[in-house]
């Protein structure tokens, strides 16, 4: 990713300045090229589809149900050959800022999940009134990574270490004994493709880091675009919710669920839709059935979104390559606490039974 201060000149206006911002596939090898390069979902492919063919019409219903806030950077330009690259404006000329603290307070909370509320909603329009394409297969469950990602792999056995180590999760960390990160995994990509109560268009890398914020004089967030649109998945509601509920804490995460689903609602209805509106009900009912996505980030990518950043000195691409660099995100006083408040709630609802007594045939 590039930020380039570009000049140019036309036949009516000479030496015009424009910012930009060009992403494009590592030249050098390493991880981040794996990863791009190396995966069985077309990572370019899927953006510059989204870019180009979805989220101008997702902004269509939005406008259309008075939402006139941006939802992502425009595109300028994409290309697929000699390189591929995507082109876009840069967002930090228009006011927008990474965002400004570590963690998202309520307020933060809301605005974060409004903004995932008008995005499934204009998917849920768009689908349910003849929209087949979007109807993509992504996420990080369906990336060839998954299945070796050294974050992944090896975050599950440093969790269950330290679980072990936390007075009070004993049968917690008993229970994680008998839980392997292939039978883990294996089951989350059996769960992706259940029949649902219903289906959005999924971010499916929803936190944070993949947005870009405005604030007020008072540092108060109020408004957000999201950015990063290469694993999209079209499923079950409650991926987006408890990818970005990674960082929220479980006494916060019910308004905040509410607010993002009376923001589905509204976008819905006031943009004209015909058909039958999904009630909270059946929300609630996916949230339960999916406790394992749940599960699933807890264990893996909360440490490294709860972890103070000065806590941490390597480069990412090092740590990411390194078992004993990842295990010191699962160390961060800030992550044990959030295992601590979430996790028993997880055993006591049968998250982990249900893991230990899948049949392997059934995958």
């Amino acid at each position: 990713m590039f930020r380039a201060h570009v000049t140019y000149s036309t036949d009516t206006s000479k030496n015009q300045k424009c910012p930009l911002i060009i992403k494009t596939l590592p030249v050098e090898e390493g991880l981040k090229k794996d990863l791009l390069t190396n995966s069985k979902l077309d990572l370019f492919g899927t953006e510059i589809f989204m870019y180009t063919k979805v989220l101008s019409d997702c902004a269509g219903v939005l406008d259309r149900a008075g939402y006139k806030d941006k939802l992502a950077p425009k595109i300028l330009y994409h290309s697929t050959v000699p390189r591929k690259v995507l082109v876009f404006e840069d967002l930090k000329t228009l006011g927008y800022i990474m965002f400004p603290r570590h963690l998202p307070n309520q307020d933060d909370g809301k605005v974060i999940f409004s903004k995932l509320g008008q995005f499934h909603a204009a998917t849920f329009k768009m689908a349910n009134e003849g929209r087949e394409d979007i109807k993509l297969k992504g996420s990080i469950f369906n990336m060839s990574m998954a299945d070796s990602f050294i974050m992944f792999e090896v975050g599950i056995s440093h969790f269950c270490e330290m679980v072990s180590k936390i007075p009070g999760l004993e049968a917690a960390a008993d229970k994680l004994g008998k839980i392997t990160y292939d039978k883990l995994l294996r089951r989350c990509k059996q769960s992706m493709f259940s029949k649902n109560s219903y289906n959005v268009l999924n971010h499916a890398d929803y936190h944070i880091r993949n947005m870009m914020f405005k604030v007020n004089s008072e540092d108060t967030v109020t408004e957000s675009v999201l950015l990063d649109f290469q694993i999209c998945h079209w499923g079950t509601p409650a991926y987006d919710l408890y990818y970005m509920s990674a960082i929220i804490p479980r006494d916060r995460r019910q308004d905040l669920y509410k607010v993002y689903f009376d923001t589905f609602i509204d976008v819905l209805v006031k943009a004209g839709y015909k058909g039958t509106l999904p009630t909270y009900e059946l929300l609630q009912k996916e949230l339960k059935k999916y406790r394992l996505f749940d599960f699933f980030f807890l264990a893996t990518i909360s440490a490294f979104l709860n972890t103070e950043q000065t806590e941490v000195t390597e480069q990412l691409e090092d740590i990411l390559q390194s078992k004993e660099l990842i295990r010191v995100y699962y160390r961060s006083p800030n992550y044990m606490s959030f295992v601590k408040d979430l996790l028993p709630s997880l055993v006591e609802d049968g998250v982990l039974d249900d893991i230990i007594q899948m049949d392997d045939k059934q995958c």
